[in-house]
């Protein structure tokens, strides 16, 4: 999981996302498959942006009713289920996202292992519905995931950590990034947003390859 650098390639794919972002989980299925058939060659850079600063608050009624719904609308939208008895919780769960992004980070850093990590993490939080935004519970997860619990840990609440997700926010911000999940193509030192679709892949596969074809796009 990189970010784009000074002297990086003349085309890139990013993909902004949040591992708490619902309608990420339901991108899921077909982002991967989108990403086993771009051009050969094209570099996929992933960035964390966040839907939620840290807070211990519990989630206003209003969000939480938004959040059911929206839940709902994934289901029929995108074939994937959730696990609705996270909703049972008294109090409500605190709406907060960056400690889950930054778990992400730590396991890229410590293993390379970002992205699978990342997937556990929505795993656990939408069909297990397990509060991911809780230190100790990530924790959890990433040793029985293998990592050592003490690493793990002492990366999650570092500053190093923090800075970069800082850094990856700020540049998905640069971009105008508003929401997630956002796909973008860098190519020819502009940035070209990708339609996201949630089912299928032909269309944004398509639209991908017409704009490399395009030198000056």
């Amino acid at each position: 999981m990189t970010t784009p650098e000074a002297d990086a390639p003349d085309s890139v794919l990013i993909y902004v996302h949040d591992p708490m972002c619902s309608w990420c989980y339901g991108f899921r299925p077909t982002w991967k498959s989108l990403k086993g058939k771009l051009p050969a060659g094209l570099p996929v850079v992933s960035l964390l942006g966040g839907l939620a600063a840290d807070s211990d608050q519990p989630m206003p009624e209003d969000m939480v009713d938004y959040l059911k719904r929206t839940w709902d609308r994934i289901e029929s939208t995108c074939g994937v289920t959730f696990n609705h008895s996270y909703w049972d919780q008294t109090p409500p769960p605190p709406r907060t996202t960056f400690i889950s992004c930054r778990a992400v980070i730590a396991a890229e850093r410590l293993a390379g292992r970002g992205e699978a990590f990342g997937e556990r993490i929505q795993d656990a939080y939408y069909t297990e519905a397990l509060n991911v935004w809780d230190f100790d519970v990530l924790c959890d997860l990433a040793e029985a995931f293998g990592f050592n619990r003490d690493s793990f840990a002492e990366a999650l609440a570092s500053d190093d950590v923090r800075a970069v997700h800082d850094e990856q926010r700020q540049l998905a911000e640069r971009l105008q990034v508003e929401g997630y999940p956002t796909v973008l193509l860098l190519h020819n030192g502009e940035a070209f947003p990708i339609a996201v679709r949630h089912q299928g892949t032909d269309d944004m596969l398509e639209d991908i390859t017409d704009l490399l074809a395009e030198p000056n796009a």
